[in-house]
C-alpha cells in the first residue's frame, strides 16, 4: 500500500484499532526505532530496534505515544500523521510532524529469527 495521510478524526479510532489488534495478536509482533528530525538537531536516531509495546493518540492532551520495551515516546501537539501499511494492514512507518515542524518517524519492523543452532 501507499503512505496516506490520517485525517486528525482518525487518529484516535486508527491507533486504538490498531493497538487492540496488536495487543490480540491479530498482528505480527513488531520491533520499533524512532528517528527525529528537525533544523536543531538535524537527523538523530532516539531509539534503535526493540519490542514494541503499542501506538496511542490521546485527543485530550494532544498527544501521540509510542511505547515500547525499554523506552516511552511522547509527542507533544501533533499537527500531521502519516502511515505506510503493509497489505495485511500491519504498519511499516508512521510519520508525525509536530506544530514546529519537527519530524518524528517511527519505523516498525517484524524481529530477524534467530539463527538456527
Amino acid at each position: 500500500m501507499a503512505v496516506r495521510k490520517l485525517e486528525k478524526s482518525e487518529w484516535e479510532s486508527f491507533f486504538n484499532e490498531f493497538d487492540k489488534k496488536y495487543r490480540e495478536g491479530q498482528l505480527p509482533a513488531k520491533e520499533v526505532q524512532i528517528e527525529i528530525v528537525n533544523e536543531e538537531i538535524g537527523d538523530q536516531v532516539e531509539t534503535w530496534w526493540q519490542p514494541l509495546i503499542g501506538l496511542a493518540y490521546d485527543p485530550k492532551r494532544n498527544d501521540f505515544e509510542v511505547a515500547a520495551e525499554r523506552h516511552d515516546h511522547l509527542i507533544h501537539n501533533p499537527v500531521e500523521i502519516y502511515v505506510d501499511e503493509d497489505i495485511d494492514g500491519s504498519i511499516k512507518t508512521v510519520e508525525v510532524i509536530q506544530e514546529d515542524g519537527t519530524k518524528h518517524i517511527i519505523k516498525l519492523k517484524t524481529p530477524e529469527a534467530l539463527p538456527e543452532k
